[in-house]
């Protein structure tokens, strides 16, 4: 836990540096202050383990995701990781299907739009902390929600039904005698 801490941390000095060295004009500087100021606000929130809030920024910063830079990228999905992981241990399941989804969108988006910087930050990253692999995650977490789509569509049901459908009706035929099977 301390590693995540010292990462994000981290993550939130490196997306607020950038912003500081701004010599656009007044529109810019707002928004590298929107910026900085949610970056601070998303890092602040998950030092003191205020996931709420930290569910909310990331929400909100992940709807301009294309702008990101892949330090605020690696932040963001460090908050639905941490929001997903708060998840599991509650059983919120609903929650938990919310920021997987979340989080592969915001993966995807990012890696789509700067692949060779994001999968720097993402190496950054596990230097930091060894045990976060994004890439990883990522995939986890799609063969997740992929099961559960699955599930919900009844193709997954559907399949396990027949299967076991199949398996009964052979072991009824083997092991009881004709006379004694019911009439189909």
């Amino acid at each position: 836990m301390r590693h995540i801490l010292l990462f994000i941390m981290l993550g939130a000095a490196l997306a607020v540096v950038p912003g500081c060295g701004s010599k656009g004009g007044n529109a810019e500087a707002s928004v590298a202050e929107s910026v900085e100021d949610q970056n601070t606000q998303l890092a602040a929130a998950l030092n003191v383990g205020d996931l709420r809030h930290a569910s909310e920024m990331a929400d909100s910063m992940s709807l301009f995701v294309d702008d990101f830079t892949p330090e605020q990228t690696v932040q963001v999905l460090m908050a639905f990781l941490s929001v997903h992981n708060d998840a599991v241990a509650k059983g919120d399941r609903r929650r938990d299907l919310e920021t997987l989804r979340k989080y592969v969108d915001v993966y995807d988006i990012a890696v789509g739009a700067n692949p060779n910087d994001t999968r720097a930050a993402f190496a950054k990253a596990k230097k930091l902390n060894p045990a976060v692999d994004f890439d990883s995650v990522a995939r986890s977490f799609r063969e997740r929600l992929s099961q559960y789509d699955a599930i919900q569509d009844g193709s997954l049901v559907a399949a396990e039904a027949e299967q076991a459908d199949s398996a009964a009706k052979d072991s009824v035929t083997e092991e009881i005698p004709l006379e004694l099977r019911p009439a189909e």
